[in-house]
């Protein structure tokens, strides 16, 4: 069996920015610090990160007065102010990716654009974006969707950092379709369009795919999809012990990707039990 890691598996730059800065806060505060929700979408990281002291904050658990971490997906503008107002301090770990996007909605929104977000409506970076709008702003995930809005004037379309390239595209036609002269703008982060990139030539190019990450994380879902269209024999997977070893022993070569929300740590068990099962 080979094995053949893509090159951009696992964190991308803000989760990794984010993961320094709760750990610098937890060291030089030398006591328990709070993330505002999970810090990232993967439970075995996050326990790693509740043993150094740093621990998220559930829905509906009252903000203590302590460091609370803003997570990399971003929080709505009346959130931060509720934290503000109970914390001790708040530490910002909004991605700057995302940090553009909600001040390109606030900036659009205040000149009268209704804002159209191509993204999961529950997921928290969606929710945060919401938060920035002043006026109308809806959330889609497909042109259908596109198809139920009212009619609308002055119209700008952004992305969820994480959407499926494809996706968008099909609704950034059909909003210029309903909306001509609407502000359509592709706010995929680079580091996504790599991760898909390399997920379809890996897919394309091996006998099986595993993905690695937590089940809660979007854009793992999303490699997952994109592989499994291309390559059926396609795995999702959090930890070594899910891998269907005795299945992937009958292929000649397995294809490893991972979400940007999934350490380094646990790429490299999944790899290890690949090798240990024949893998080269």
């Amino acid at each position: 069996m080979e094995i053949v890691v893509a090159r951009s598996a696992g964190f991308c730059m803000g989760v990794r920015r984010a993961i320094d800065m709760a750990r610098e806060v937890a060291q030089n505060e030398g006591r328990t610090v709070f993330t505002h929700g999970p810090l990232i979408h993967n439970p075995q990281e996050l326990e790693r990160l509740r043993s150094e002291r740093i621990v998220p904050l559930a829905p509906g658990d009252p903000v203590p007065r302590a460091p609370v971490i803003v997570r990399a997906h971003g929080i709505p503008p009346g959130e931060r102010r509720q934290i503000e107002a109970a914390a001790e301090r708040v530490v910002d770990a909004t991605c700057p990716k995302v940090s553009r996007i909600q001040q390109t909605i606030a900036e659009y929104s205040a000149k009268g654009y209704a804002v159209v977000i191509c993204g999961d409506a529950d997921h928290p970076e969606v929710v945060g974006l919401l938060g920035h709008a002043r006026g109308p702003a809806y959330v889609v995930g497909s042109p259908a969707e596109v198809d139920a809005l009212p009619d609308l004037a002055e119209v700008l379309l952004v992305a969820q950092t994480t959407q499926d390239e494809g996706v968008f595209e099909a609704v950034r036609r059909r909003i210029l379709e309903r909306y001509p002269g609407a502000e359509a703008m592709s706010t995929i982060c680079s580091s996504t369009h790599r991760r898909q990139t390399e997920a379809r030539e890996l897919a394309r190019d091996v006998d099986a795919v595993v993905v690695i990450g937590g089940r809660n994380s979007a854009n793992t879902r999303r490699l997952y999809q994109i592989c499994r269209e291309l390559c059926p024999r396609t795995y999702h997977v959090e930890t070594p012990d899910e891998l269907p070893l005795e299945e992937l022993k009958r292929v000649h070569r397995v294809g490893v990707t991972a979400g940007a929300s999934t350490p380094a740590w646990i790429i490299e068990r999944v790899v290890e039990s690949l090798r240990a099962a024949g893998g080269e």
